[in-house]
């Protein structure tokens, strides 16, 4: 009750979560570190410039502006869309037969897509085939051309992306992409970084979002690239001593640090007037590759993935400068005559 009326305002599914109602485990300072995800919409949209939104949910609109600004993105070929909408560059896939010349010019690897202004992988899906007028994705039956596009895609527009593979190094511990979530607090004169998580997709998933079943996700020291904990998400969440199944995942230090590191400071000051970001980058053998920017960026991932309060002093002074007020809940006052 205490945290749900403090400055983090905690809910009682997040104080069970983070395990913070073990006594052994946190002080009453660390807990009030944590802030819950229900005020993460407002929080940024005082952060931001709210004018700034479409620029990067908008998928083809931000990997237009990060790749005019020398950021590398996933190589996109083309985008389901039955709208009037037109996609400068893009190849545009709105019949049987755009369908068809798509996967048969690309029948080498899979596609990946996800929705063009879509969040947190909902409705992304992988085509693994597509030959004798029948897709074929993972986890579906197969279905026609026509079907696929009527009933499957319906009035969503997808975009449709090659799908990338983790660096060597990566690969033993994830079933597909994963990437880093970089959380950005963007000044005049410096991108900060307070926490850096990297996401790994287990089993049958093909996204690597942490609220999928079985799915990982690593605290990350952001100076070295170590990684710091091996977290799996429950009614509590777990802190594993290493990857499930190989071992070596633990204190790792992931490949290309620097390069990250400088890739997404470019990337951040590319949409500067979104002060309060995140981004997720794959790591591949060829280097960083900014898959997505985010317009604010979910406060639980990276306290689910370090057992540590978001909501340090430094964090709380950028959001209180961009006029975030984190007055406590004020208690209602009770008389001795009104009902508990």
């Amino acid at each position: 009750m205490r945290l749900s009326k403090s400055v983090g305002r905690l809910t009682m599914s997040e104080f069970v979560r983070l395990g913070l109602h073990h006594a052994d485990r946190y002080d009453e300072a660390e807990r009030s570190a944590f802030i819950s995800n229900e005020q993460h919409w407002p929080i940024t949209h005082t952060c931001n410039d709210r004018t700034w939104v479409g620029t990067a949910e908008d998928k083809i609109v931000a990997a237009t502006i990060l790749s005019a600004g020398g950021v590398r993105t996933p190589e996109t070929v083309a985008v389901l869309d039955r709208s009037g909408r037109t996609y400068p560059g893009v190849t545009k896939v709105s019949t049987t037969d755009d369908l068809s010349e798509l996967l048969n010019s690309h029948a080498d690897k899979p596609l990946f897509c996800k929705i063009v202004g879509g969040m947190v992988s909902f409705g992304a899906f992988r085509i693994e085939s597509g030959g004798a007028g029948k897709v074929l994705c993972a986890g579906h039956p197969p279905m026609d051309y026509e079907d696929f596009l009527r009933d499957f895609v319906a009035d969503n527009a997808y975009v449709v992306q090659r799908v990338l593979d983790n660096h060597a190094a990566l690969q033993p511990f994830a079933s597909a992409l994963g990437t880093v979530r970089m959380v950005n607090l963007v000044g005049d004169d410096a991108v900060h970084c307070p926490a850096a998580v990297i996401k790994l997709p287990q089993g049958d998933n093909i996204s690597d979002a942490f609220w999928r079943p079985g799915n990982l996700a690593c605290d990350i020291d952001v100076e070295t690239g170590r990684i710091r904990t091996v977290a799996l998400r429950g009614i509590e969440t777990q802190f594993l001593q290493d990857h499930p199944e190989t071992t070596g995942l633990m204190g790792m230090e992931l490949p290309f640090w620097s390069e990250l590191r400088e890739m997404n400071e470019r990337a951040a000051r590319l949409f500067g007037p979104i002060r309060y970001q995140s981004t997720d980058i794959a790591i591949t053998d060829e280097g960083p590759v900014v898959v997505e920017l985010n317009y604010g960026g979910g406060f639980d991932l990276p306290q689910y993935a370090s057992g540590r309060g978001l909501l340090t002093a430094e964090v709380r002074s950028f959001f209180e400068s961009c006029g975030v007020d984190f007055a406590p809940v004020k208690r209602k006052r009770r008389f001795p005559w009104s009902r508990a």
